[in-house]
Parts: structure tokens; C-alpha cells; sequence
């Protein structure tokens, strides 16, 4: 593996299809596991050995249960606290959608504008085959733009995160795109894409935008990076290491992806993201905020499966929007359904592979003992 595919293997996100309710039960040896929220968190700690675990369920109107399990850092005593902060990885990509809607509203950006049309230094170099892509494909990931995967290298990024953005954007629209566009292909540098327009529009970065637009008018404590970044007592994020899950300091990130910041780079407690997915389950209820109902409808609405930073599937329950982001030391996933008034978010502090499945499983049968 190239160096720079060693760096992006660090953002992943929709890293796995959601098990959409098929096959909830856990047949492992041992006694049946308590279904409730509480009894599915401590499960994720004695059956998986993941350190910490914190799960909370939601309607548009308010929280129903909020729980947390185990530690914060693995051989330590100190337990982890329903207040505490959780990296989101790639669930951020919603919330990126959702404040670029601010700007579409204020016709600062329209949906069908074209990176050519606002980023600096493009219009005599974008390759024809991105002539045409909007930012709605952008969010859409139906743009061409290279996966993680497509990389085998890339330039020193210079400058502020703002100007590396401005430079990947620039480098990769001069390149042709990685499908034909139209074709879904996911893209972390699409988002980049996308935010680097925002920028250029209103000449303010990513953050300030995010927290002007979106988390202060949420009322959202929201911080940019690992939660041990901002408080060294903060949950740790974990590596699997030698069978077991060892904490690991955020300095293991390399610093070359920062850049990468608008596709999955936030913290923040559960009570707080839950407010964020209220803002949409409200606007599913006919009680939009923030945004007009017709702009919510742009978000959410899928071409197949995927809408402007979500998931959009089919289950028994009415249709389920879903995602999951991880940094590969945390992961956290989402399930929300409309037609129930529904939500379950549950985050660990670790992000092997090997548990996005016994996460999923664990939300789904909190889901279907609720629903049911």
C-alpha cells in the first residue's frame, strides 16, 4: 500500500452495508444478551472487549434513553460519561450537506452550480469530463471524483486547511474523473470539493462556517478532531493490537489528511449530535427549522440509496436513513426512521472492522425490541 492510500485509509465512511434488520439476534455461546439500550452497550464491552460504549435513542421531540458503558481508555479506571465526546468520522458529511443548504438558500451557492463557476483558477483547466458536475452531485457522490482507493499519490498540500483544500480541489478536477459522471463512486475528496466552493463563496473556512451556520444556531458544543484534542481526560479512540484494544494518542493521525476535515473530522457528546438529526426528523414531521422544507427535501432525497450525506434504504419499518464514519479508532453509526419517529446513535471508542457488524447488530436489536 502507497503512502498516501495509507493516510486515507484513515476516513472511512458507508464502510459497510447497514444490516437493515436482517438477522438482529447474536447466536455466540453464552447467555442471551439484555435487549434494552443499556444491556446492549455492556454487551459490546464483555463480548467484544471494546473499552467504551455510549448509545442514545430519540425522537424529533426529545431523548428517550441515553446510556453509556465501560471506559474511556482502555486499563484505566476512568468510566465513560453520557457527557462525554466521541468522534463521528464520516456521519460530519450530513452536517457539511446541511450547512451548504444555508448557503443555497441565501443563492450564495445553487444546487446546480459548478466548481468551475466559483473556485479559483479552474475555468481554463477542468477536465471536460468534469464540465458538467454540480454541487448537488458532489454531495451526492455521483460527481467522478476519485474514491480513497484511486489514490496512489498526491502533492504536499501547503498553506492553511482552507488553501490545501483550494490546492486538492484544483488537482483533482484536472485530472479526469474516476467514473463516468452520474455513476455513484463515494468520495471524502468530493466533500472537499464542495467545501472548498463554500469557502470561496463566502471567503470564510470550513469551521468558522460550520459553526455559524449549523452548531451554534443548534446550540451544539462541537469540536474539530479527536475528543483528547480539546481535554487529555476525553475518551481515547483504540487500535486493535496483539488480540486486544490499545489506546492510542491522536498525534498516530497524520497531520497530511487534516485537510480532509469536511468528510469526517468532529466531536461532540451524544445529546448534542442528537439535536443535529432532531433538526431532520422535525423537518420529516412537517415542522422545519433552520432550513425551508423544500431544501430538507433536496437533502434527503436519494438518487438510488445515498441523498447529500446520508443513506437512504428500504425496511419494514418505512424508509431508513442511515450512515456510519469512523477514523479507524472510533466509529459510531446511525439509524434513523421517519415513519416511526425513530432514532438510535450508538459510538465506541474503537474502529477495527471487526466490530461495525456487532455495532449495527446491537442498534438494530434495540430498534426492532422498540418498534416491535
Amino acid at each position: 500500500m502507497t503512502a498516501f492510500k495509507k493516510i486515507l485509509a484513515f476516513i472511512i465512511g458507508l464502510a459497510l452495508p447497514a444490516i437493515v434488520f436482517v438477522s438482529c439476534s447474536d447466536n455466540s455461546a453464552g447467555p442471551t444478551p439484555d435487549k434494552s439500550l443499556a444491556g446492549q452497550l455492556e454487551y459490546l464491552n464483555r463480548k467484544y472487549d471494546i473499552p467504551g460504549a455510549a448509545g442514545i435513542v430519540f425522537s424529533h421531540d426529545g431523548i428517550s434513553d441515553l446510556q453509556v458503558s465501560g471506559v474511556r481508555r482502555a486499563g484505566y479506571p476512568d468510566s465513560l460519561e453520557p457527557a462525554d465526546l466521541m468522534h463521528i468520522g464520516s456521519l460530519t458529511k450530513w452536517m457539511t450537506s446541511t450547512m451548504i443548504a444555508t448557503l443555497v438558500e441565501e443563492h450564495l451557492l445553487e444546487w446546480t452550480t459548478k466548481p468551475a463557476d466559483v473556485i479559483p483558477n479552474l475555468v481554463d483547466s477542468v477536465d471536460p469530463g468534469y464540465a458538467d458536475i454540480t454541487l448537488l452531485d458532489l454531495l451526492r457522490h455521483r460527481a467522478g471524483i476519485p474514491a480513497d482507493d484511486d489514490f496512489d499519490s498526491i502533492p504536499t498540500l501547503t498553506g492553511t486547511l482552507r488553501q490545501q483544500r483550494l490546492q486538492a480541489a484544483q488537482m483533482v478536477l484536472k485530472s479526469p474523473p474516476a467514473v463516468t459522471p452520474g455513476n455513484y463512486r463515494y468520495s471524502n475528496v468530493g466533500y472537499v470539493i464542495a467545501a472548498c466552493m463554500a469557502e470561496s463563496v463566502t471567503d470564510q473556512d470550513w469551521r468558522t462556517l460550520m459553526d455559524t451556520r449549523l452548531f451554534e444556531p443548534l446550540d451544539i458544543d462541537a469540536f474539530f478532531g479527536w475528543p483528547t484534542e480539546h481535554d487529555p481526560s476525553q475518551p481515547w479512540g483504540h487500535v486493535l493490537s496483539g488480540g486486544q484494544f490499545t489506546p492510542v494518542e491522536p498525534s498516530i493521525e497524520p497531520p497530511e489528511i487534516d485537510f480532509l476535515e469536511p468528510a469526517g473530522f468532529v466531536s461532540m457528546n451524544l445529546e448534542d449530535y442528537s439535536k443535529f438529526i432532531r433538526l431532520h426528523l422535525q423537518a420529516m414531521q412537517g415542522d422545519p427549522h433552520l432550513l425551508d422544507a423544500s431544501t430538507f427535501s433536496v437533502l434527503n432525497t436519494p438518487v438510488d440509496d445515498y441523498a447529500c450525506g446520508v443513506g437512504v434504504f428500504p425496511s419494514e419499518y418505512g424508509t431508513l436513513y442511515w450512515h456510519n464514519g469512523s477514523n479507524t479508532f472510533f466509529y459510531m453509526v446511525t439509524y434513523v426512521i421517519p415513519d416511526k419517529d425513530f432514532s438510535i446513535v450508538i459510538g465506541v471508542n474503537v474502529g477495527d472492522d471487526s466490530i461495525m457488524t456487532p455495532v449495527g447488530r446491537a442498534a438494530e436489536t434495540v430498534l426492532t425490541t422498540l418498534l416491535e
